[in-house]
């Protein structure tokens, strides 16, 4: 069944289902007809038993027929002789007395077998329905009976004519109808089938869902989410390929002038060794340009924060503390460390929130003058860290952020990614992230919880 198509299981399933409803519609009128039928004729019974009753049973039984001759012929009306019989017994020694057939054995009158009050009382047995009443002077017992099989015969036909003869001439109309309508409701899953064998890889386009029944809906968005996803994921990638490109075209070219050099200047001992160091420079600035890029483009894969864990930003920071200690004391400068508060423990990623206080730590430590003074400070509501390096312009703070940005005129070497993993590492998390000059110069980047 599984291995059908959609529109065949379902004309085999509403066939089924129509065939079971016929059969139990069938079934229960049947039943009904057989009680309606039984509660008519036997009212009818009691009819005729009552008029037998009324009439002149003496005289009635003392009329002798001349002939044999009847107006109704028995060939023609052999099935209405089973409607009513009847019988007259007396009710002493249970002698039949009078009856309109012969051949009726069920009709068989013992005073002793069966005990007749005043008021009626119905025999059944498998053939026969028998009405047995006795008359009101006690003398006779009249006996009128109907075949069983006449009336399961009338229960027959009237199903046949009200159930069988209609259902059997509809059903086949409503297959075809059911066939059609299926048909007609699936045209635009087919559409959207075809759409989709045709479509190319790189097709982010939404599927059309005007026409689309109501319950496929949430599959074709979930669909149009698929490609929007996709959509964004290919344009990352390509934006990725394309920067990473541009950035490391010039580094490399750098290498290459400085191992041209190198290998010029052999006979040159300082001028070889001063391109050895440029290249050892340059190599650094390259891998370091090639992890930031690798970074970016992991972050850019993420939707949802990955490995989320309770995240304790008070432990963050004192485990990095020693190596920002550690940088400060080389060049010399004043770094602060405050703990003013607790932020209220949320989920996140401890790799990817530490990696975002060391950009922002070591991009202050980086970029402040030799002797200057970094203060990070941790309150219950925002991580700060300010400088009071040179600081940036409100053009240059308004792009802080873009990939590959740096500021006009910047002395210090970079790649200008530090705060763009900033950025979307704080977005992933659900954080704003606040760009501000210092009250006193310098700069302070706030990460708001």
């Amino acid at each position: 069944m599984r291995n059908l198509s959609l529109r065949t299981r379902l004309t085999v399933i509403f066939t089924l289902l129509i065939l079971l409803a016929w059969v139990i519609s069938s079934a229960i009128g049947y039943i009904k007809v057989r009680q309606r039928i039984r509660a008519m004729y036997d009212a009818e019974q009691i009819l005729f038993a009552q008029r037998l009753e009324r009439s002149s049973l003496d005289d009635l039984l003392h009329i002798k027929p001349q002939n044999d001759n009847t107006s109704f012929k028995t060939n023609r009306f052999t099935k209405a002789q089973d409607a009513l019989t009847y019988a007259i017994y007396s009710s002493v020694d249970g002698k039949k007395l009078l009856g309109d057939r012969e051949d009726i054995a069920a009709f068989t009158y013992s005073p002793a077998e069966l005990k007749l009050g005043n008021e009626p009382k119905f025999v059944e047995t498998p053939d026969w329905r028998v009405l047995w009443l006795k008359s009101q002077d006690q003398r006779f017992i009249i006996a009128v009976g109907q075949k069983n099989a006449y009336r399961t015969r009338l229960a027959k036909l009237i199903l046949l004519d009200h159930q069988v003869t209609p259902w059997g001439i509809i059903m086949p109309i409503m297959l075809i109808v059911i066939m059609l309508m299926i048909g007609r409701e699936l045209a635009p899953l087919k559409r959207v089938s075809d759409d989709l064998k045709n479509r190319e890889p790189d097709d982010d386009t939404p599927i059309k869902e005007a026409q689309l029944p109501i319950e496929v809906r949430p599959f074709v968005d979930a669909l149009n989410a698929l490609f929007r996803r996709t959509g964004e994921l290919l344009k990352r990638e390509r934006r990725f390929v394309s920067d990473a490109a541009h950035e490391l075209r010039t580094p490399l070219t750098a290498l290459r002038v400085q191992t041209e050099v190198a290998l010029l200047t052999t006979n040159k001992p300082e001028a070889q060794k001063k391109a050895l160091n440029n290249l050892t420079v340059g190599i650094d600035r390259a891998s370091r340009l090639v992890d930031q890029l690798l970074t970016l483009s992991r972050l850019d894969a993420h939707a949802i924060i990955p490995d989320r864990e309770d995240i304790d930003w008070q432990m963050l920071l004192q485990e990095m503390q020693p190596s920002f200690f550690d940088t400060a004391k080389e060049k010399g400068m004043d770094l602060q460390m405050n703990y003013q508060g607790m932020p209220n423990t949320s989920e996140g990623n401890p790799v990817l929130l530490s990696l975002l206080i060391r950009n922002l730590v070591d991009n202050a430590l980086y970029y402040t003058q030799e002797g200057g003074r970094v203060r990070v400070t941790l309150t219950d509501k925002e991580l700060t860290v300010e400088d009071n390096g040179p600081g940036v312009t409100d053009e240059q703070l308004a792009r802080l952020g873009e990939r590959f940005y740096r500021p006009p005129g910047q002395v210090k070497t970079g790649s200008g990614l530090g705060l763009s993993i900033v950025r979307q590492i704080a977005e992933l998390h659900n954080l704003s992230i606040r760009f501000n000059h210092g009250e006193n110069g310098g700069f302070v980047a706030r990460i708001i919880f």
